[in-house]
């Protein structure tokens, strides 16, 4: 049975999909920069409202504005709810990967379908230098930047109401991809447009030497072929009503100055296609390579250009037609040379970091070869087809073929430095020296020189434990969906990582902390602990807190919790900073207990007990005329669910039993209330010891002796 040409192409597409897949999904760890610090964030926005992750709420908060950085995690955030965080990372890999070479088909077969197999040259570009850093939305972007372009150009001639909006829907997305993309993709739109319009009028108005119509008549028909641009541009004022506004808010926030690299670098990077090299410099010999083959292909572009100019010229169609030469050696096509030599001078120009990011140039340099494509015309039969295609699978595969190679020698090392044991502990702090890793790896035998592999890799640690790291820096910036509450503000960490690096620098944090676990890369510490306080419960097997406002006594035997007790290592106190109130009764009431502390937002206490099983008595109660709710969290569990609190002076009491096995009994107390009844209130609360009680314990014997 004969295969056609078509089915060929399918098969060949089919299978380089799978090859450049497999190192996605074959290996536990993608390596890249950026790529953990992602998946903990997107964890973190999951979780955030759950009263149980009371420390991701005294840390973060999220930025819940409409930034062009939120696809990635948006996919990340949604997919977490199915699949592991892993899973869900190689499910976004799968997609930057995957959708460039199928964006790339869809542009040329829109654009210049002889061109498409130049389409093949995404499965080389996926494995970009940018991806390796972690930056999952710009590559998502380049996909939607030819995808849209592509579309625009197939319905440019005709379009409809439904078109457009087709447009503006990927315009959205590519905004809320990435704002770098969707500023080249609406210059190339309108460049586009008026090009091709341009074009067609000067064709209609001088293309041909002899012509019947008089000289108004052309201009006035020419006019009418820019219609249909100015039509477009005038649609896309919203979209760069848009563009302007981001750029303007970028400019008051960061301002306009940036970081140049020098000529040198940048001469460089571009002629070595560094864009492609991650980890280490094979890499430039390929990509050197694959320049040449873009040099040969400009050059026989040319010289076809020119020899069939001159065929035409001596041809008998050229002296019938009266068609002018500039008609054939001017095509739509060098639309692309010149968007290609825009952005060259933009790479060349522009600044490699600032307005609230980086790795400018780097994005430039991307685009500027795959923007050429459609220009090319060098695949005249199609045994030069099969050449083309030739040549890009083979730089494919050796590129591919190197990153496979250095992804089974640093999966060696992150799995080494990801064996730390001891960050079990839920709902803690943790912080790392230094806060990004790029040292030596031993399995490849030096250190990795353009990607950081171990930079944020201990994010993967701490995924679904509740637990808040300090250094992360999407929370220092404001285009991530994550930001500190106070940026200045020092938490006291209660685990450190220590990197090799800071091995010999560790004096004055041993005298805070105990090493629990190391490896070949790491240390992991946890800040000392003080034994629980006997002297607070007062030699019984029984202790109890009496919530009061600030000036407040507390009955007789109790201990005082003021809005502002601040938990004490060892002893007890609030964990939160959220607001509270102290609610007082009337000097007419005597009951126990009546005289509450009032919040809004969650709060959380704790108290330091020797580990056992006890049974806790919480008390509770409103005013005279405002009822409340009450929910409490403790061990992990929903000890108390949407306790109705009556209005009235009457105390409402609840008990429950827990066995405490981390030192300490951790309350979250919370309402689902709303409006101005959005309130919780604690009048108070007794530890009951009910296994031999608490001074047996503190005496210094254990169950083991």
């Amino acid at each position: 049975m004969k295969i056609s040409r078509l089915s060929i192409g399918h098969v060949t597409i089919i299978v380089l999909l799978v090859i450049h897949l497999l190192p996605v999904w074959g290996f536990k760890y993608f390596p890249t920069q950026d790529g953990a610090s992602h998946i903990y964030n997107a964890y973190v926005v999951k979780e955030y409202h759950n009263h149980e992750n009371y420390r991701l709420r005294e840390v973060y908060e999220l930025n819940a504005t409409v930034f062009p950085n939120w696809t990635s995690h948006a996919l990340l955030l949604l997919l977490l709810y199915v699949f592991p965080p892993l899973v869900c990372e190689k499910i976004v890999l799968t997609l930057c990967i995957g959708l460039l070479p199928f964006s790339l088909l869809y542009f040329l077969n829109n654009v210049q379908k002889r061109n498409i197999v130049f389409g093949l040259l995404g499965f080389l570009y996926a494995y970009n230098y940018l991806l390796h850093m972690g930056f999952y939305n710009f590559v998502l972007s380049m996909s939607l930047f030819f995808f849209t372009l592509g579309y625009w150009w197939r319905v440019k001639d005709k379009l409809r109401l439904i078109d457009i909006v087709v447009i503006y829907i990927l315009l959205l997305v590519t905004y809320l991809t990435h704002y770098h993309s969707y500023a080249l993709l609406i210059m190339s739109l309108t460049f586009f447009a008026f090009f091709l319009s341009f074009h067609d009028a000067l064709r209609s108005m001088w293309g041909y030497k002899e012509t019947v119509q008089p000289l108004a008549q052309r201009f006035k028909d020419g006019l009418t072929k820019l219609k249909p641009a100015l039509t477009f541009i005038g649609s896309l004022i919203p979209a760069y009503f848009i563009l302007f506004s981001y750029y303007f808010y970028l400019s008051n926030a960061h301002g306009t100055d940036g970081d140049h690299k020098g000529f040198e670098w940048l001469n460089d990077y571009f002629f070595a296609m560094k864009s492609l090299v991650s980890f280490r410099d094979d890499h430039v010999l390929i990509g050197r390579v694959l320049l040449v083959f873009f040099a040969i292909a400009f050059l026989l572009t040319i010289i076809g250009r020119i020899r069939q100019c001159a065929q035409f010229r001596e041809s008998e169609e050229w002296k019938e037609t009266g068609e002018r030469l500039w008609m054939r050696i001017v095509s739509q096509m060098d639309g692309f040379l010149i968007m290609a030599i825009f952005i060259t001078a933009m790479y060349f120009i522009a600044p490699w970091s600032g307005y609230s990011g980086g790795w400018i140039n780097d994005r430039f340099h991307l685009y500027i070869f795959l923007v050429l494509l459609p220009f090319f015309a060098v695949n005249v039969h199609r045994y030069v087809n099969y050449g083309i295609a030739g040549v890009i699978i083979v730089l494919s595969l050796w590129h591919l073929g190197y990153n496979v190679h250095t992804y089974t020698l640093l999966n060696r090392d992150i799995t080494n430095a990801l064996s730390l044991d001891g960050v079990s502990e839920k709902d803690t702090i943790l912080t790392s020296e230094p806060g990004e890793w790029g040292g030596f790896s031993d399995s490849l035998g030096f250190t990795p020189k353009y990607v950081e592999p171990f930079g944020h890799i201990e994010s993967l640690l701490i995924v679904k434990k509740g637990i808040a790291y300090l250094d992360n820096y999407e929370a220092n910036t404001d285009h991530f969906p994550l930001q500190y509450k106070e940026k200045e503000k020092e938490f006291p960490a209660d685990y450190a990582i220590i990197w090799r690096t800071e091995y010999d620098d560790v004096a004055g944090l041993e005298e805070a902390y105990e090493l629990l676990d190391s490896t070949d890369y790491n240390r992991l510490y946890r800040r000392k602990r003080a034994a629980p306080d006997s002297e607070m419960w007062g030699g019984t097997t029984t202790i109890t807190f009496d919530m009061q406002p600030d000036d407040g006594q507390a009955a007789s035997g109790h201990i005082v919790i003021h809005t502002d007790t601040v938990y004490t290592d060892g002893q007890y106190g609030w964990l939160t900073q959220s607001e509270r109130d102290g609610f007082e009764n009337g000097p007419e009431v005597s009951y126990p207990y009546e005289d509450s502390i009032w919040g809004t937002e969650d709060g959380v206490f704790r108290v330091a007990l020797p580990n056992g099983v006890y049974e806790v008595t919480c008390y509770f109660s409103a005013s005279e005329s405002e009822p409340l709710e009450v929910n409490l969290i403790a061990g992990g569990e929903k000890q108390i669910q949407r306790l109705k609190i009556p209005a009235g002076n009457e105390a409402v009491e609840r008990r429950y039993n827990i066995t405490i096995t981390d030192g300490h009994l951790t309350q979250v107390i919370y309402t689902r209330g709303k409006g101005e009844h959005k309130r919780w209130g604690w009048s108070g609360f007794t530890i009951q010891s009910t296994d031999g009680g608490p001074n047996f314990r503190l005496s210094g014997e254990t169950d083991e002796q």
